[in-house]
């Protein structure tokens, strides 16, 4: 039982625990952080993969595009843009609303992307999953995949 006495003998050992124990809750807590948002971001790729296939499945091998395409550096090539209002019935997180005709994952239909998303999703003539990230905060706009920002 927890008494005065205990504490009085014991409080030096409690302090230093509670310490510890605050620290590793820091430590997972400020690590964790990116993980969590690399993480949302492999799991719309995941999921659009998913999509894709099944869209394909269905819809004879072909691919549900916008008819507009976009380069990347990294891998090189051209990529055609994702129709998501044509490929899901939902706009997944991440598609960015981008500021013209013709270049962004909701031009080519009824959706909405969000212009606090950053990242415009791309399919390569197979129809293998890419992205391209949009905006000032991306570590780069010409490489795929994760860039250090989420949505």
């Amino acid at each position: 039982m927890f008494s005065i006495e205990l504490w009085k003998k014991k409080w030096k050992t409690i302090l230093t625990a509670i310490i510890i124990l605050a620290g590793i809750g820091a430590v997972y807590w400020f690590t964790m952080g990116p993980t969590s948002t690399n993480g949302d971001y492999k799991a719309v790729a995941d999921k659009l993969t998913s999509e894709i296939k099944e869209y394909k499945t269905h819809h004879d091998g072909n691919l549900p595009i916008s008819g507009a395409n976009t380069t990347l550096a990294n891998p090189a090539g051209d990529y055609f843009i994702i129709d998501i209002c044509k490929l899901m019935n939902y706009v997944p997180e991440g598609c960015a609303a981008v500021e013209g005709a013709g270049n962004d994952n909701c031009d080519a239909g009824s959706c909405q992307c969000s212009a606090n998303a950053s990242y415009i999703w791309l399919l390569d003539s197979y129809g293998k999953v890419f992205s391209k990230c949009v905006g000032d905060k991306c570590k780069s706009s010409e490489s795929d995949g994760y860039q250090g920002i989420w949505p």
